[in-house]
């Protein structure tokens, strides 16, 4: 099982593992205060969200006791900013929620491994798919505000217009 907890007496959160009865703090990404894990395959590849202080957040890959920013991990020239990963499984693929570059825009991603055997610790994933010619979806202002309400206290995703405390 995989979640976030709050650490004994602070105010922030990190991405935690629980297994074998044990919980694991998985830390949080260099530079950031908190991060939240959100899934985990079978192999015990955890993904989920890593935020700075001002709850600018990046999408991470832990495993083998690393945590790995992903957007390391996927070519220098894609067009998307991957904020946080929502699901993962036993072949390496990565699902989540990325911010397109050029246009501010959310985008859904799917990461697969270029080499085709699961994550490993130098793989490089491949965002295809990501950018469809699909048209652009722009969410209700009353829509985005629930978001803000629900999202804001916890987590800060671009293009959302959540305000910093």
């Amino acid at each position: 099982m995989v979640g976030a907890s709050g650490l004994p007496g602070d105010t922030t959160f990190h991405a935690f593992l629980w297994q074998n009865g044990v919980m694991r703090d998985l830390g949080t990404l260099p530079g950031d205060v908190a991060s939240a894990a959100i899934g985990i395959n079978s192999k015990g590849q955890v993904v989920g969200g890593s935020f700075d202080i001002d709850r600018n957040e990046r999408a991470f890959l832990w495993q083998n006791g690393v945590m790995t920013d992903l957007n390391t991990l996927i070519p220098a020239d894609c067009p998307l900013f991957l904020i946080q990963a929502f699901s993962n499984n036993s072949r390496g693929q990565i699902a989540g929620l990325a911010l397109q570059i050029s246009t501010g825009q959310l985008r859904g991603f799917l990461l697969t491994p270029s080499h085709g055997q699961g994550t490993g610790e130098n793989a490089t994933l491949a965002a295809r798919g990501a950018i469809s010619k699909n048209p652009e979806v722009v969410l209700p202002e009353n829509v985005r505000k629930m978001l803000r309400q629900r999202l804001g206290s916890r987590f800060h995703i671009p293009g959302l217009g959540a305000p910093r405390d």
